[in-house]
């Protein structure tokens, strides 16, 4: 009996921060239809969770509106997690087990509108290396690094991008039906693969790193000389795509579980 009232408190405190997650910059206030839509929750079980949400100060109640915002403890804490949460803190001992294990240079790029930017980097300990400058700008559809980002934005967007693959060189996927197709396959295995791209002799593996809500927001990649590149980059790709995850996790990125919605 303890057992079955533990897990019901668990499933409680899963759906209360389900609701939570329900709120982002477009939608700030919700009424408890929208919630129990977004929540995938009976109203009355929303209703009940957001009553004691209400009373601890984690969600507010306009009276007037009926609608629900993100309540005064919400606020607090974010600004305490504002302090802490440092992607560059975070990823920085990961960057350097990577490259300790793979003796090449680790790069965190971050998304900035349709390009991508070099924020960090743990060169390799090798004589010959590739490395980038930090705050580096590149256009997002090329590179394993941009493809890694760009395959899991709205496929609306890579469309929108195909006059602008026009102008790569002819090492590059230039047909579009082509590199619609790539950016598929790289959703699907979860990480981005480029040697010798645009006549570079460099070889790339990236992997893409999600925000709390679920969005891309950057990637993370292995480099180097493409002479020193293995043909078989499963261990590489490894490295980076449980990187990327354990960056991502600790911004606060989850695969919603269906027991979460029942």
């Amino acid at each position: 009996m303890a057992e079955k009232s533990s897990e019901n408190s668990v499933r409680s405190i899963q759906r209360a921060l389900n609701i939570l997650l329900c709120f982002n910059w477009s939608d700030r206030e919700l009424t408890l239809t929208e919630i129990a839509e977004k929540a995938g929750l009976a109203k009355s079980t929303i209703s009940r969770l957001l009553t004691t949400m209400e009373l601890e100060g984690f969600i507010s109640k306009d009276q007037k509106t009926n609608r629900y915002k993100l309540g005064r403890n919400i606020y607090y804490l974010g600004l305490i997690a504002k302090e802490s949460l440092d992607i560059r803190k975070i990823s920085r001992p990961i960057m350097e087990e990577i490259c300790q294990a793979s003796k090449e240079t680790v790069n965190l790029y971050l998304l900035d509108n349709r390009e991508r930017v070099c924020f960090e980097q743990v060169e390799s300990p090798q004589a010959i290396k590739q490395s980038v400058k930090i705050g580096e700008r590149f256009a997002i559809w090329a590179g394993a690094t941009g493809k890694a980002i760009l395959a899991h934005l709205g496929e609306l967007i890579w469309y929108e991008m195909i006059e602008d693959i026009r102008s790569l060189t002819e090492s590059t996927i230039v047909e579009p039906d082509a590199f619609i197709a790539e950016l598929k396959q790289v959703r699907e295995q979860g990480y981005a693969v480029s040697v010798g791209e645009k006549d570079y002799e460099v070889g790339c593996v990236a992997g893409p790193i999600f925000d709390v809500h679920r969005k891309v927001i950057g990637c993370l990649a292995i480099s180097g000389p493409r002479f020193r590149f293995p043909d078989n980059i499963d261990f590489y790709s490894r490295l980076v795509t449980e990187g990327a995850k354990k960056i991502s996790n600790q911004l606060g990125y989850y695969d919603r579980s269906p027991e979460y919605m029942e």
